[in-house]
């Protein structure tokens, strides 16, 4: 699966103290240290040096910065001036210019409207979705319920006495005018890592499907959606059988909403679960919607009407200056301070790219180039030195973003020691914990010590963070893989790194 997340400069200059990143100190789980012998910065050069020769890094492109909050000094760096495709790492730079831009409480509002009058239970008119690009709209905030916010709105429909809506089901995606998917994406059109962008959003433009064999041989298997809906149809050509050692299944869109499923899956499999990415996500949430409302008692007699990116578009603008327009409820996301906490833990690519344009609105940007453009020229005003990056999209999905470990670097310290530390800090990955780092060095001293934001594509690896050595130096560190063969070898020397800096001897100023 496809994710996101590689001259010196001149050495940092005097970041001291910043009381507020507290990594809690645990027992050192495991007793010997990597490395024997004394840890000043000279070894540590050279035990570093040594594992970039391991390997797994034979004839990549590697990178590697490791300052000290604690004393301001670099400890190290390799190639910390050179360009690296981030992958997931340009979520640091999306979600840090998010913070500054808009604040750890901004929520974003989702308002559905009626339009029209109200005669015996009949509204004779439309309603209206007015989509803000909220990534929030589905089960994570709201105890798995993915249907949650609509089931609100129908509820409070049927408080105002509506019954049957006789007008259209509307959906406003109009503010934001990009296109689904991001400049240099390697997109899968069935795989959720890269579903679709709008500014109506509901279950992450994906459904879950659920893949369980029979158990008899021969019997097939049973399918299952969530959110169960009539918006995808699926055909099932899966056979169940024991001549093969291991499952395969294969997913392709035949029309926009027919999807096949294919392969072959041993009887005593346990169910396969699959997220699948829909196509035109704004009229997958206003098909979920209509469902939700009938399911509740509301017809709605017309139809689906979107104002770009549907089978069906109207012009919304002429629309709603037509009428007048009664706000009958708003949908208000979480805390921005929680929402990226799914960015960086999860490493979600969609609430990413959300997130950036959100950011480039609020400074009166439009599209996804322009809200990179802002975000850049918010993280500059920080004090982060921008010049020679590319931020081609929010989520690091594309293969046009490029950084360096020394402006990753610079990033986490000024976020250290910035107004929105605490926010930023918690977001993170906790290692051997949880997100995309629960199951690393799980049982080593590494655990709860490091919190890091992963990067993942073919031939692409990034691990950049903070951590508490044993010894109670505070570390800001940046590594970088591009060009490499074998992504488990990278990690573990990675992983190799991680563990030979927390033995790190605390650096004099």
């Amino acid at each position: 699966m496809t994710t996101s997340d590689m001259t010196p400069r001149d050495r940092p200059r005097g970041h001291r103290g910043t009381p507020w990143i507290i990594l809690a100190l645990l027992p050192i789980l495991c007793a010997l240290p990597l490395f024997a012998g004394t840890t000043g910065v000279e070894t540590i050069e050279k035990d570093l040096t040594a594992i970039l020769g391991d390997p797994a890094f034979e004839k990549a492109h590697v990178g590697v910065v490791v300052d000290s909050l604690t004393t301001g000094r670099r400890i190290f760096e390799y190639n910390a001036g050179k360009r690296f495709i981030p992958a997931s790492n340009m979520k640091l730079f999306t979600t840090a210019a998010a913070l500054l831009a808009l604040s750890p409480d901004f929520r974003w509002e989702t308002r559905l409207l009626a339009g029209g009058t109200m005669t015996s239970g009949v509204l004779n008119g439309d309603i209206l979705v007015e989509g803000s690009g909220d990534p929030t709209i589905s089960g994570y905030f709201h105890d798995g319920d993915v249907l949650h916010v609509f089931r609100r709105w129908a509820a409070t429909l049927k408080e105002k006495g509506v019954r049957e809506i006789a007008g259209n089901l509307v959906i406003d995606n109009s503010s934001f005018p990009g296109p689904p998917y991001g400049k240099g994406w390697d997109v899968d059109p069935v795989n959720c890592f890269s579903a679709p962008r709008d500014a109506f959003t509901f279950n992450n433009n994906c459904i879950q499907l659920d893949i369980t064999p029979s158990g008899k041989k021969g019997k097939g298997v049973f399918l299952a959606m969530e959110p169960a809906t009539d918006y995808v149809s699926l055909t099932n050509s899966v056979t169940s059988g024991k001549d093969t050692d291991r499952d395969i299944v294969h997913l392709e869109y035949t029309t926009s909403r027919s999807l096949s499923i294919s392969g072959s899956i041993r009887p005593e499999s346990p169910t396969i679960t699959r997220y699948v990415a829909v196509n035109h996500p704004a009229h997958f949430g206003g098909f979920v919607l209509r469902e939700t409302l009938e399911a509740a008692g509301i017809v709605v007699r017309g139809d689906i009407l979107c104002a770009r990116n549907c089978p069906k578009t109207v012009d919304v603008r002429a629309r709603r200056e037509k009428g007048e327009w009664t706000t009958v409820a708003v949908y208000r996301s979480p805390r921005l301070a929680d929402v990226i906490k799914v960015v960086n833990k999860l490493s979600n690519n969609l609430y990413a790219e959300l997130l950036l344009i959100a950011t480039g609105r609020a400074q009166g940007a439009t599209g996804t180039e322009e809200s990179a453009a802002a975000a850049l020229a918010t993280l500059r005003r920080a004090g982060v030195d921008t010049s020679g990056l590319v931020m081609a999209d929010g989520s690091g999905l594309s293969r046009h973003d490029l950084l360096t470990p020394d402006s990753v670097a610079r990033l986490l310290r000024i976020m250290a020691e910035g107004p929105h530390a605490r926010s930023f800090v918690d977001s993170l990955p906790v290692m051997s914990v949880d997100g995309t780092l629960g199951a690393r060095l799980k049982g080593s001293r590494a655990a709860e010590r490091v919190r890091a934001k992963t990067g993942t594509m073919t031939h692409v690896r990034s691990l950049s963070g903070y951590m508490t050595t044993t010894r109670g130096e505070r570390l800001v560190f940046s590594v970088f893989s591009n060009n490499h063969i074998g992504t488990s070898a990278v990690d573990t020397a990675m992983d190799r790194i991680i563990l030979r800096l927390l033995d790190e001897t605390p650096s004099k100023p």
